[in-house]
């Protein structure tokens, strides 16, 4: 509705119908009108269109040229990528082995800060696993991305053929680093001879590979020759010992133990018998490579800086292997002193250096023809089905981005030929579009005019014959504009509003009620707000009676006078207001429901305030009548319960009273003893003071609370029973109760009494129609949960019938009509709990009650041995959330 009558303002602004269209203070309504186009001012804009498109189509030449200057240059190598400015990223790589010279050169590029001048902190892992129960293929992790770079050899092809997408980054060592060792000095002189001695092998060892490989180019069948498989290390005391005549070794390690033991030992390497597989080789995934090929190219460059330092520097990098990282479990037990070890890493730097070719081939060279031999050398022995591509399987940064280039430049010329195109075909069909569209434009927007004075006119119609009374105010509170429903809630024409603030309409107790919702409206925190006011009518004045100050229009004025909302003004209205005499005179005030938002004004390029208010009178009277009649059903109901509490007390009396006329009696005997009369005065004193106790029960449980307290059930319980009891006893009922002195209640304990009181009179008077035999018995229990107190008041009466429990709260229903019930005892105990205590009073069904529920004695026997039945059961919920009875 707020967004329908913005619109109704939207253009328009009236003051109702009966205002001047000369000199009234309102502005006269403003309705939009487009000046007629003419065709001269309809080409200008065509030309204009078609200079704008020519301009995009000469900017998207000029960028496309601009974004490919570097790709007509891409002929010549690609540029160094350069390091990022700030941050480091964080690399893994992966060894074939523990730490040793073997891997000096990566340790150097991160000892001499060479990855941290590319941008990377490089995490460099061994091979084995904490525990060294696994050695870690580092072609599988690089792979599975536990790693972004890793080392490996000749089982690089098998990894391939394996479904592995592996790229060669560099290749450290030129030549295998695979020998075999024996102490035979006259044997192993051929391929054929070292065939018929023992070889120590592992099966699938990548020191095992170049062997078979080395068999096969003899004619010889690699596992025709007398081998042992084994799984641990192979060492210079397999040999001395006997256990086998040759033996696999890597980096010279056993002739190194040799030399130190003073033990001659034959080297036989693959590579002198023609076998020249590649050793060590940085590798990376393809899915890295091809993804961020400038970090690969900068990790490649900072670890070859760092393999040229490390054989540059052999015995500074030893020191450190020493100093910095885990020895090598190699390195015999013998020599645990250290400068032994930094000789045995200084004697590895001489094989690293030989195996490097350093410096006569540029470190990290691959030849692609020597990756093929060793592909085609493995395939024929078996170890993989196809020789790789190696052009696509080698690290080739330059390349890489010559492909990108070309390949950008392939994508944005075909897109700029398909936009060429595009917009071309589209100029045409614009062309030709607009050509046709010309002379139909002037019209159809002649036509629009047209039908914008009518929409505005139907607009300014609705907002005049609104039913909600309708104004618009300036930030001040003035009134700008009003509609009809206004002027008729008011009693004033729409001249005169014009003339006055807001403020003079609003009765002087609403004016502050929405202070805060209008701060909010006006800074922009909300949109709309809703509030009930009371506004004043001319008959009381006209001028209202406070002071008008910045406010706009949601009661900004601040007033001394304290407020109060419509429900209570009209609760305290007086009588005479709706008497007969004055039921026909207009009143001088009324409330509405507002609503109020802000518009844009465009004429004065401001922001306004437009409420909406509907007269809400007869519903706040309503209202009021309804909580006076309410007031009297809670007062005609405490009467009730006064009548039936003053019963209760005469039952009271009715015994005591006959027992002290019997004292009197025989206190006339002029023969009576002095004790005797003294215990006669005694048992009247105390036949006095039962009757007095009781009065003192009715006082306390009629007299008004104006505070709470804290109490419990039991105390309500017993204060009830003290004017009960004597009814309990002639009727020959028995109460029980349970678990009550562990429910404490903060609320109006008389009021709870009432509740009780009421329940149990109740239950009283069904009690007295169950005929002889039958048991008459009230139990109350009480249970305490979580979230709620529970207190139920049973009795095994005669029950009560569906019919009557659907209506039982319903005031002025009663079942006792033939014994003077009066209907209000239930309803008023019912509203007690629900507005005071903020619980719930209901009836529940004795299959629903089962007499365990009842935190007692769910089976009561009688004298007679006869069953209690509860038939009449209520529950009393009150929450633990709130103060019970906190507010009445």
């Amino acid at each position: 509705m707020v967004e329908f009558l913005k619109g109704v303002w939207l253009g328009t602004g009236t003051c109702g119908a009966a205002q001047s269209r000369t000199t009234s203070p309102c502005p006269q309504p403003r309705v939009p009108v487009f000046f007629s186009l003419e065709r001269n001012a309809i080409m200008m804009r065509f030309q204009h269109k078609f200079r704008a498109l020519i301009n995009l189509l000469i900017a998207l030449s000029v960028a496309f040229a601009s974004a490919h200057l570097p790709t007509f240059a891409a002929a010549t190598p690609a540029e160094k990528p350069q390091a990022p400015a700030t941050g480091l990223s964080e690399l893994v790589l992966q060894l074939r082995w523990d730490h040793q010279f073997q891997f000096a050169g990566y340790y150097a590029a991160q000892w001499m800060g060479y990855y941290e001048e590319e941008g990377f902190t490089v995490d460099i892992r061994p091979a084995f696993t904490e525990d060294e129960s696994e050695i870690l293929d580092a072609a599988l992790e690089v792979q599975e991305g536990r790693a972004d770079f890793g080392v490996g050899a000749a089982n690089l092809m098998i990894a391939q053929d394996a479904g592995m997408d592996l790229i060669l980054v560099a290749s450290i060592f030129q030549r295998s680093a695979v020998e075999y060792c024996t102490l035979l000095e006259d044997r192993g002189n051929t391929v054929f001879d070292l065939s018929q001695l023992h070889i120590a092998r592992r099966p699938g060892d990548l020191l095992d590979l170049e062997l078979q490989a080395l068999f096969a180019s003899e004619g010889i069948t690699p596992f025709a020759t007398r081998t042992t498989d084994i799984t641990r290390d192979f060492t210079l005391e397999d040999l001395i010992r006997g256990d086998f005549d040759v033996v696999p070794d890597f980096l010279g390690q056993i002739p190194y133990a040799a030399s130190k033991a003073g033990i001659p030992v034959k080297v036989i390497r693959p590579a002198e018998h023609g076998i020249d597989f590649y050793g060590d080789t940085l590798i990376t995934s393809a899915k890295l490579a091809n993804a961020n090929p400038e970090l690969v190219e900068r990790f490649r460059r900072a670890s070859i800086k760092g393999w040229t330092y490390a054989l540059e520097h052999p015995m500074e990098i030893s020191e450190l292997i020493v100093e910095r990282l885990k020895l090598p479990e190699a390195v015999p037990e013998t020599a645990p002193e250290m400068q032994a070890l930094k000789d045995f890493n200084a004697y590895q730097a001489t094989k690293v250096l030989e195996l490097t070719h350093y410096p006569i081939v540029e470190m990290g060279n691959i030849n692609p023809f020597r990756w093929i031999k060793m592909a085609e050398a493995m395939k024929s022995l078996g170890m993989i089905e196809e020789v790789p591509d190696l052009n696509a399987m080698i690290f080739d940064y330059d390349q890489i981005k010559v492909t990108q280039l070309e390949t950008t430049r392939k994508n944005l010329a075909i897109a700029f030929a398909i936009l060429t195109g595009f917009l071309t075909l589209f100029f045409l069909v614009y062309l030709k579009r607009r050509n046709g569209l010309l002379v139909k434009e002037i019209s159809d927007r002649q036509l629009a005019e047209h039908k914008l004075v009518l929409s505005n006119a139907r607009y300014e119609t609705i907002f005049r014959s609104s039913v909600l009374g309708i104004t618009v105010t300036d930030a001040n509170g003035r009134i700008r504009h009003v509609n009809d429903a206004w002027c008729s809630m008011t009693g004033y024409t729409a001249d005169k509003l014009c003339e006055m603030n807001i403020n003079q309409l609003i009765a002087p107790e609403s004016r502050e009620i929405d202070a805060e919702q209008h701060r909010d409206l006006m800074a922009g925190r909300i949109t709309s707000y809703s509030v009930e006011k009371k506004y004043l009518r001319k008959s009381a004045g006209g001028w209202g009676d406070g002071t008008i100050g910045n406010g706009g229009n949601g009661g900004q004025t601040r007033s001394d006078k304290g407020g109060q909302t419509p429900t209570e003004s009209s609760a305290k209205a007086p009588a005479s207001n709706t008497t007969t005499s004055n039921a026909t005179a207009p009143k001088d005030h009324f409330y509405g429901r507002m609503v109020l938002t802000r518009i844009w004004d465009s004429g004065s390029d401001t922001m306004l305030n437009m409420s909406m208010v509907t007269d809400i009178t007869r519903e706040v009277e309503d209202a009021a009548a309804l909580r006076r009649a309410e007031t009297l059903i809670r007062y005609q109901g405490r009467m009730a319960a006064m009548g039936e509490m003053i019963g209760s007390i005469a039952h009271q009396w009715r015994q005591p009273l006959h027992t002290l006329k019997l004292v009197l009696m025989n206190l006339r005997d002029p023969g009576n003893e002095p004790d005797y009369i003294e215990a006669s005065y005694q048992k009247a004193s105390a036949l006095i003071r039962r009757m007095s106790e009781t009065i003192d029960d009715f006082r306390y449980f009629s007299s008004p609370r104006t505070e709470p307290r804290a109490f419990t059930v039991a105390e309500s319980v017993r204060l009830v029973l003290g004017l009960v009891d004597e009814q309990l006893r002639v009727s020959g009922i028995t109460l029980e109760t349970e678990n009550l002195e562990l429910l404490p209640i903060i609320g109006f304990d008389n009021q709870f009494s009432h509740v009780l009181f009421n329940l149990i009179s109740n239950a009283i008077d069904a009690l007295k129609q169950n005929p002889p035999g039958l048991a008459r018995a009230i139990h109350i229990a009480g249970q305490q949960t979580e979230n709620a107190l529970y207190i139920r008041v049973a009795d095994t009466g005669p029950g009560i019938s569906a019919k009557d429990a659907d209506q039982i709260f319903e005031m002025y229903y009663t079942t006792k009509a033939a014994h003077g019930g009066t209907g209000l005892g239930l309803p008023m105990a019912r509203s007690i709990i629900e507005s005071t205590f903020g619980g719930r009073l209901t009836l529940i069904s004795a299959e629903t009650a089962k007499p365990a529920e009842l935190a007692g004695s769910p089976q009561k026997s009688t004298e007679d041995s006869l069953a209690t039945t509860w038939r009449t059961v209520f529950e009393i919920e009150l929450p633990l959330t709130r103060k019970a009875g906190a507010a009445s």
